[in-house]
């Protein structure tokens, strides 16, 4: 029996080290594979959207992310609730956007953008300032022959026809530009984003990521590592059954009057038969048992007598 207790406590204690180690990674919602149109407008094919809002220092902008991909791309749609619009810093980095990164491989080393695997950093702006700068990629993008105009992306208002609420992005990263990478239903990808906010035109206000409080948050720039999202890619959504065909029915002429739809035969589902309850069986149980023991008794009398 001690022995049996200590490993119950042995295992316990595992188990509680291993927690923060498994907490460490954000699983994102499942990424359907379906073909999306970048139109700034969200389709269904998209995943449960995730909210990202966890602060490194400030509060601002936070962004809703869904996601989605098929054999070319990997499809992004963000909401981005901001406030403060700010879109002419000299800095792109210190504009109100949002910043995608993607470790295509799941190489996740130490070295700075993983050498000979794709790691991008790829930076949509809310709006151009007067330097026309949409988007830019960074990482290795560039490095390993990306080119910044493959990728389709749209921005548009939040609502309304201004950005005074907030933005939408929605981005599509080709395959084609990730050298060496491939897409497949059950691979998970390590990625992270950036909600960057300028409040007050003087620079990146605040700044919302997967996790804020991460000891490596803000180095995803240089450290594929420092991801802490896991995207894992799905199937296709279930196609609906179609609905059953009408039929006619054929009158004595033979003509078909009241067309419709045939109903499927009910099978009427055998009767439950009720599991016998725990008092149920501790009661009948002790019956037995009761019936046994006068019988054994009344034996015995017998054959004293």
């Amino acid at each position: 029996m001690k022995k049996i207790l200590a490993l119950m406590v042995c295992m316990a204690i595992m188990f509680a080290l291993a927690v923060p180690v498994m907490a460490s990674e954000i699983s994102l919602p499942v990424s359907p594979k379906v073909t999306i149109n970048i139109d700034g407008v969200r389709d269904d094919g998209y995943s449960e959207p995730y909210t990202v809002d966890s602060f490194r220092e400030n509060s601002g902008a936070t962004g809703k992310l869904s996601t989605a991909w098929d054999d070319n791309y990997i499809y992004y749609y963000i909401e981005v609730s901001d406030t403060t619009p700010n879109h002419e810093h000299s800095n792109s980095y210190e504009r109100d956007n949002v910043e995608f990164f993607l470790d295509w491989n799941n190489a996740k080393g130490d070295d700075t953008y993983n050498d000979g695997n794709p790691y991008w950093q790829i930076r949509v702006m809310s709006a151009p300032n007067a330097d026309g700068m949409a988007i830019e990629g960074g990482g290795n993008f560039s490095d390993m022959g990306g080119d910044v105009d493959a990728i389709k992306f749209v921005v548009v208002p939040l609502s309304g026809n201004n950005l005074n609420g907030g933005y939408i992005i929605e981005v599509a990263m080709p395959l084609s530009e990730a050298s060496g990478a491939s897409l497949s239903e059950g691979k998970t990808i390590f990625v992270d984003f950036q909600v960057g906010d300028n409040q007050e035109d003087s620079g990146r206000t605040s700044q919302a990521f997967l996790k804020g409080d991460d000891p490596d948050v803000d180095n995803q720039w240089q450290w594929p590592h420092s991801c802490r999202g896991i995207l894992t890619l799905g199937a296709a959504p279930a196609v609906a059954a179609p609905e059953p065909e009408p039929v006619a029915d054929v009158g004595v002429g033979g003509g078909t009057e009241n067309v419709h739809p045939v109903p499927a035969p009910v099978v009427a589902a055998p009767a439950p038969v009720a599991a016998p309850q725990t008092g149920d069986t501790a009661f009948i149980m002790l019956a037995i048992a009761l019936v046994g023991a006068f019988v054994l008794s009344r034996r015995i009398i017998k054959n004293r007598a």
